[in-house]
C-alpha cells in the first residue's frame, strides 16, 4: 500500500495544480458512477495534494514576511533568554 502513495514534495506547483485538477475530474466521474470506494481513495489523494500545496504556500508567505521584517524587529533565541534572565534578576 505504501508504494501507491506518491511523494508530492518532488512535484512543481504547476504539476501539483495539474494533478489536483485531474483528481477532481476523476472524482466527479467516480461520484456520478456511484463508486464509493473509488471516491474515498480519490478524496484521500486530493487531500494530500492540497495539504502539500498549502504547506508550500504557507512557507512562501512566511518567507515573504520574514524578508519584509526590518532586522531590528528580529528577535533571536539568545535575546529571548537574556530578557528572561533580566526579569529573574529584578
Amino acid at each position: 500500500m505504501a508504494g501507491l502513495l506518491e511523494d508530492y514534495t518532488k512535484l512543481s506547483e504547476e504539476e501539483l495544480d495539474s494533478k489536483i485538477e485531474d483528481v477532481m475530474k476523476k472524482l466527479d466521474i467516480a461520484y456520478s458512477m456511484g463508486q464509493g470506494p473509488v471516491v474515498d481513495q480519490l478524496i484521500f489523494h486530493l487531500d494530500n495534494l492540497k495539504l502539500e500545496l498549502g504547506d508550500r504556500l504557507e512557507k512562501q508567505r512566511f518567507d515573504i514576511v520574514t524578508h519584509k521584517t526590518p532586522e531590528q524587529y528580529n528577535v533571536t533565541d539568545d535575546e529571548l533568554q537574556s530578557g528572561e534572565e533580566s526579569k529573574d534578576e529584578k
